[in-house]
């Protein structure tokens, strides 16, 4: 396994940023049910997941794949409704 895959969930980090600060400068933080504040807690809930799993040495080996794609999914999506 390769020791960088750390570096992968750097999109998850990025996602949970966007939403969160969507989740204030766009929605007003009027809701918690708002869509951007789920994906914010779910990126949180993931990094946290992420973390734990590694610290166990639980982690497959190809588990960055999912957690980094998840993020940048995340990520592009969020930047891509601040400009719809």
């Amino acid at each position: 396994m390769i020791e960088n895959t750390v570096l992968a969930v750097l999109p998850l980090i990025a996602a949970l940023l966007i939403m969160a600060t969507r989740f204030y400068a766009r929605e007003g933080a009027i809701s918690l049910f708002s869509p951007s504040f789920l994906l914010a807690a779910l990126s949180v809930l993931l990094l946290f997941t992420y973390m734990v799993l590694k610290v166990l040495v639980l982690l497959p080996d190809y588990a960055w794949v999912g957690f980094g794609g998840f993020g940048a999914l995340v990520a592009a999506g969020g930047i891509w409704s601040f400009f719809r």
